[in-house]
């Protein structure tokens, strides 16, 4: 029994994981997001090279990353990849408190589990399971930060962890920040073998990718289409700016919650105080899921604030205990994560927030949480994001979604969706069928992929933004290659198809030949 309570964390933890692939994995299926950077492995595997055979606007690291599952298995591929999803989540979690744990002396492996568990809950409800460059780019990153500042590591695994690094900086543009912060986290900890083991081996693992990239004729391709999204307004905009406004207009929030925060750390014992925070915070969210429809775009306002907050409190304790150093290099890696996502939060790796909070009522020298008090801020997070998941991202209710599309597509074994989605890629079958030499406009992501067949364009998401306003060119591409267009008849506000010039361009100028419930089949004109 002592050994079960010991390792009670441990099992926790691991339990947690194999739930949520279990239980949330099916759940969540919209024809964009979740399907972008699986698609765009798909033709990967199918000998397309993206910025040269297709336009793609990041770092191509995930693309090709995310082709393992199709070399495992083509029709099982996609599901895999959704439950990686939180197999990686789950671990950089793990990794990072592992850091902190270490790094801060915290004798209890519970600790180090509760943290890792705490932090892998905020962070995997954001977005349904899928391949994600941001999520790529924050597990590959934690991997090297983990090799190379483990306690007492060989100084030869400063190797893999500089390639670790490198493949997290070519996983996103918001992610090239991490080689500066790790070189100036090393400099000022005066490390300077890792230093120079860190500079020479990133450098050289850089100018492999970019020696690749020159021999597939996809480096000039590959510079003019990802620096096109990543201008300096762009980072001032969504790496400062934001967290600006989250200060500006939260002014009497952050004021009464410091007043708060300074009372309970002052007059009540430290698990009480950890364990009223944690409730202020589900309590925020609960308000926020029950009445708002569109919640995500409240909670980020949270977490800007508890980023900001967090890294205050780092500073301030740097002036006594140099150890907090790691804690900021660790949110700078949830800053970057932030940068030029859709809602812009820096939820998407929480461990160095989670572990702020801890360390602010727990310092490592008086250790006092016990596991009876972890399990239930557990729980209550579980209740929270479980009622938070009842609305999911782009898609309908949780309760409705009970049709297998596994019934539709065998790579969709599992994966339950709506009606509506549900004979929506049942038409989408019919058609491929019909006209094979097909691509789908304006967004279903995965159709290529589904139907076996390899897209002339490429691009299975041509948003404007995505594709660099280069509509008018792939609309001669399609011509040139006399591709039929299923096009989407769903309801799209003004605002979503100001994005979608290939759109526009095909229902003015091509010849619509039939008209089906989800779908308009449009032709070149001769």
């Amino acid at each position: 029994m002592t050994k079960v309570y010991q390792h009670a964390g441990a099992i926790v933890f691991y339990v947690l994981c194999v739930l949520y692939i279990v239980f949330y994995m099916p759940y969540g299926f919209e024809g964009t997001d979740t399907g972008y950077i699986f698609g765009s492995s798909w033709n990967i595997y199918n000998g397309q090279l993206p910025h040269r055979d297709f336009i793609y606007t990041r770092p191509a690291i995930p693309a090709y990353f995310h082709t393992i599952f199709l070399f495992i298995s083509e029709t099982y591929g996609y599901l895999l990849d959704r439950s990686f999803f939180y197999v990686q989540v789950f671990f950089y979690s793990y990794l990072g408190a592992r850091l902190v744990t270490e790094h801060f002396n915290l004798p209890s492996k519970n600790s180090l589990y509760f943290l890792a568990a705490l932090g892998a809950l905020f962070s995997v409800h954001n977005y349904p399971p899928m391949g994600w460059n941001t999520i790529d780019g924050v597990f590959f990153c934690m991997i090297g930060l983990y090799l190379i500042l483990k306690e007492n590591s060989p100084i030869w695994l400063v190797i893999p962890g500089s390639l670790f690094l490198v493949l997290g900086v070519f996983s996103k543009q918001s992610f090239y920040f991490m080689p500066i912060f790790l070189f100036v986290y090393l400099l000022v900890r005066k490390d300077y073998r890792k230093v120079l083991w860190y500079s020479i081996n990133g450098g050289l693992f850089v100018l492999i990718y970019i020696a690749f990239k020159y021999a597939t004729d996809s480096l000039l391709p590959f510079w003019q289409q990802t620096f096109e999204r990543t201008p300096a307004s762009g980072l001032l905009s969504s790496g400062v700016k934001v967290y600006y406004l989250a200060l500006k207009f939260n002014l009497l929030w952050i004021a009464l919650g410091s007043a708060a925060l300074y009372a309970v750390y002052r007059w009540l014992p430290g698990k009480v105080g950890f364990l009223l925070v944690h409730l202020g915070i589900a309590g925020f969210m609960v308000y926020i899921f029950l009445n708002d429809a569109n919640s995500w775009t409240r909670i980020p306002y949270l977490f800007q604030l508890l980023l900001v907050a967090c890294g205050l409190f780092c500073v301030v304790k740097l002036r006594t205990n140099s150890r907090y150093l790691l804690l900021l290099l660790l949110l700078a890696l949830s800053w970057s994560a932030a940068i030029s996502n859709g809602y812009r939060t820096p939820i998407h790796f929480s461990l160095p927030i989670i572990a702020c909070i801890y360390l602010f009522f727990f310092p490592a020298e008086k250790e006092k949480l016990s596991p009876k008090l972890m399990l239930p801020i557990l729980a209550l997070y579980l209740g929270v994001f479980y009622l938070g998941h009842q609305t999911l991202y782009r898609d309908a209710e949780r309760s409705e979604l009970t049709y297998s599309m596994g019934e539709v597509f065998p790579q969709l074994a599992f994966i339950k969706s709506d009606k509506d989605t549900y004979q929506k890629y049942s038409q989408l079958k019919e058609l491929a069928t019909q006209y094979p030499n097909f691509t789908v406009l304006p967004s279903i992501t995965l159709a290529h992929y589904l139907t076996g067949t390899v897209n002339p364009i490429g691009t299975d998401w041509p948003l404007d933004v995505e594709i660099n306003n280069e509509g008018a060119r792939l609309v001669n591409e399609l011509e040139m290659s006399n591709t039929t267009v299923l096009m989407e008849t769903s309801e799209f506000s003004e605002k979503e198809l100001e994005g979608y010039e290939m759109k526009a361009l095909i229902e003015t100028h091509w010849k619509k030949i039939a008209s089906h419930e989800y779908f308009d089949v449009y032709v070149p004109r001769q």
